[in-house]
């Protein structure tokens, strides 16, 4: 934790004090393998992605030497990712070893989360009948890994779509009454315009749902969502790309996200997290207490 808190502070300080736009935050698309097959993903086993090792050891260390000191890792599915004979366990192991303060696996749960000294950020897409209707009658598997984990640094997190988004409510409810996650985070279906037409939550409909989760939160659900996320979210006015943040694939290195390419997708981006860290970034307390609760003593 002193860690943590010396390099926060010092982060600030360069960033602030400073003004240098210094990377803190890095995603790597470890592979885009993947055991489910979700509506609204469009990388899932296309065979564009995938890390080879050698690649992998050699792009987190990249990272870390160019300033980040927080990692994840995305996909795809990351854990049953391989190359040789080496998993992810291994690439945790490297990034923990070389200084990174904080890792997270981005995971759908349908493995057993045996990997160390990390937070994971699992998908619950939904009330158990919701869930298992998106991901292939997956709930019951991921809720008895969440509870055999080897950590108690577990987020559940959901994608709100068309499919799921009128059960917000016994969702968090639901997922809060299992007492097995830290807290609750979420993202709204983020996709190309007519994808979004189709699957997703109109822009009127995304700020009743924002206000739905923001009076969950205020009711005591243990949702990560600070006010100044949620105003900027439901005003749509936050900065990015954020050059803070950066996810890198085998092939490249992008600033913020792999849409920050294609600016009708990132007009409309929901990805929640993104928000909260640009809060961060200006400075917000409730944003960073947001970040202390949720990371400070993982």
């Amino acid at each position: 934790m002193v860690s943590k808190v010396a390099s926060w502070l010092g982060y600030g300080f360069k960033t602030i004090i400073l003004r240098q736009n210094l990377p803190y935050l890095f995603g790597m698309v470890i592979t885009d393998k993947c055991n489910l097959n979700c509506f609204y993903c469009e990388t899932k086993n296309s065979g564009r992605y995938h890390f080879s090792f050698e690649q992998a050891k050699s792009t987190i260390l990249d990272a870390y030497r160019r300033g980040h000191r927080s990692l994840y890792f995305t996909g795809g599915e990351p854990m049953i990712w391989e190359d040789g004979g080496h998993d992810l366990n291994e690439l945790v192991r490297i990034a923990r070893d070389i200084g990174f303060l904080e890792v997270f696996i981005f995971t759908n749960g349908t493995r057993p989360l045996s990997i160390k000294n990390c937070n994971y950020i699992v998908t619950v897409d939904g009330p158990k009948d919701i869930h298992d209707q998106i991901r292939n009658d997956s709930y019951d598997g991921v809720l008895n890994n969440v509870r055999n984990a080897v950590t108690k640094s577990i987020f559940a997190s959901i994608t709100f779509s068309k499919a799921n988004v009128q059960h917000v409510q016994r969702f968090v409810r639901e997922v809060t009454d299992t007492k097995l996650f830290k807290g609750i985070s979420f993202n709204l279906l983020t996709h190309w315009p007519e994808i979004v037409e189709k699957h997703g939550v109109s822009i009127e409909g995304r700020k009743r749902l924002l206000d739905d989760i923001w009076q969950l939160k205020k009711e005591g659900y243990p949702i990560v969502l600070s006010r100044a996320a949620y105003k900027a979210l439901r005003n749509n006015d936050w900065k990015r790309p954020i050059p803070q943040i950066e996810i890198g694939t085998k092939d490249r290195i992008f600033q913020c996200c792999r849409d920050v390419v294609n600016p009708s997708v990132c007009e409309q981006c929901g990805y929640a997290n993104c928000a909260e860290v640009s809060q961060i970034l200006d400075l917000k307390p409730s944003a960073m207490w947001q970040v202390v609760r949720m990371v400070g003593t993982t």
